[in-house]
């Protein structure tokens, strides 16, 4: 799943925990995904392009089922028993988890059970029908904005971004392909940026949705 529709995630979360601040909420959907660049950064996850098609084949440490249960499960036990933050405990253990969930029903059978055995790996692979991932991609964030009842400001950002992320859903063009296997770091790059501009478009918006109720 892409960049804006796990931030979008955050908007459910907000919606069932309102006094927790966005910008964690946003922080924790995104968490894996935070991993996964750093690794690919540092050489310890890989991806390969195969026929014009990305494919993710090396994400074990960042995405497997076992990480995403351990992250979920230290950050409730850090901010439930540490911090005495119960509720901050849940929504961010949700948030992280929420990453490994959607990633299996839209992931190529990559998503490892455990980082250190390859041989068992999950993903019910709908990226590989580009309309039927479009469709549900932007169906899920516009799901997450009416549960919410976000701004309409909010509503064009998650159909614009989704529009966006086209390119990437269909094959890509042979110039992009060939740039993107000649310098590995370029796509954790693209991703990251995606992240920092879908975290500060969502805060942004989820944030007027305040002002125009103060004012109706």
């Amino acid at each position: 799943m892409y960049a804006i529709n796990h931030a979008a995630t955050a908007l459910l979360i907000k919606k069932k925990f309102p006094k927790q601040k966005m910008v964690f909420l946003l922080i924790a959907v995104q968490a894996v995904e935070i991993l996964w660049v750093l690794f690919n950064y540092l050489g310890i996850e890989h991806f390969s392009v195969i026929k014009g098609t990305i494919h993710l084949d090396y994400l074990p440490w960042s995405h497997s089922i076992f990480t995403g249960i351990i992250l979920s499960l230290a950050a409730w036990l850090i901010l439930s028993k540490g911090f005495k933050q119960n509720v901050l405990a849940i929504a961010i253990s949700a948030g992280i988890i929420s990453h490994i969930i959607l990633d299996l029903l839209m992931h190529e059978p990559d998503i490892a059970l455990v980082p250190f055995i390859s041989d068992i790996s999950f993903g019910l692979n709908i990226q590989s029908i580009p309309l039927l991932t479009i469709i549900i991609e932007t169906a899920y964030g516009v799901f997450c904005w009416w549960y919410f009842k976000g701004t309409k400001s909010l509503l064009a950002t998650i159909i614009i971004l989704n529009l966006i992320n086209i390119p990437f859903i269909f094959n890509l063009s042979p110039q992009a392909i060939e740039t993107i296997q000649k310098a590995n770091y370029l796509l954790p790059t693209i991703i990251l940026i995606q992240i920092l501009y879908t975290w500060y478009f969502v805060w942004k918006f989820s944030k007027d949705k305040k002002l125009e109720t103060a004012n109706s």
